[in-house]
């Protein structure tokens, strides 16, 4: 999710939502957790379970990426047991193809209800196929909604520099200015979302006269047309993703022959 949408799994709302439609009998995550990006959720994943389990290939010779076998294998092992352990439905996060046989093998031979997370267009085919439901991550909408949450949230924290009763607004290019900075976005995707925004009538923009010959444009949110169009921002802010210039320059070393 974060290279397509620059967006942090929502790993405690997922969880949630799945268990107030299902009794989770267990939770288990798979992955190569040398990767830095991986190693970083593993706090976030221990919140919801500690069943973790570490598919890091350590041959020096041979880097195939084992989490797919892995997986399939404990798939296997659990689908002769589900019987035994009243279990009806498994929900699977991956949109590989290569886990359509196992999936086809749940619903036809162990009749399982298998159902299927994956990152929106990322869903092999093969595999919306087999599966008894698809659900595509992140969600209509959900990039947007990380957008304006971003938003509203640096427009807060920029008015409480004035004090929370003078009633002063920031300037539209400073909130620019500090989302871009402080998230790693473009300025001109900035810029683009919050006219979008305003648009909408989510944001309010205002001119204020600063000296006889300058005027600015200043920023405020419109609570009100946000909860009246159902707008739920996201208060966790860990949920956005603020990349660090140390990826950045890895992945320039990556890249220099």
């Amino acid at each position: 999710m974060y290279k397509k949408f620059g967006l942090r799994p929502r790993i405690r709302e997922w969880r949630d939502g799945i268990a107030s439609e299902y009794d989770i009998k267990e939770l288990i995550f798979f992955g190569d957790f040398s990767n830095i990006g991986m190693r970083n959720e593993i706090p976030r994943i221990r919140e919801v379970t500690n069943l973790v389990i570490e598919t890091q290939n350590t041959s020096p010779h041979y880097k195939k990426d084992f989490t797919d076998f892995i997986m399939l294998d404990y798939i296997y092992q659990k689908a002769l047991v589900a019987a035994d352990n009243n279990v009806d439905t498994f929900i699977i996060f991956t949109g590989d193809g290569h886990f359509s046989s196992v999936v086809k093998f749940l619903a036809d031979k162990c009749g399982k209800k298998v159902l299927i997370y994956a990152v929106r267009e990322g869903l092999s085919g093969m595999l919306r196929n087999v599966a008894s439901k698809c659900v595509e991550l992140p969600e209509e909408g959900e990039p947007e909604r990380t957008y304006y949450s971003m938003i509203v949230y640096q427009i807060n924290e920029l008015k409480k520099r004035f004090g929370e009763n003078s009633g002063k607004a920031p300037s539209f290019t400073s909130v620019i200015n500090t989302v871009s900075d402080v998230y790693g976005i473009e300025r001109e995707a900035v810029k683009d979302i919050a006219n979008t925004m305003a648009d909408r009538g989510y944001l309010k923009i205002s001119i204020r006269r600063v000296s006889n010959n300058r005027h600015i444009s200043t920023v405020t949110v419109n609570n009100d047309k946000l909860n009246s169009d159902g707008i739920r921002l996201i208060t966790d802010t860990s949920l956005f993703v603020i990349p660090k210039k140390s990826d950045k320059n890895n992945q320039e070393a990556k890249q220099k022959p």
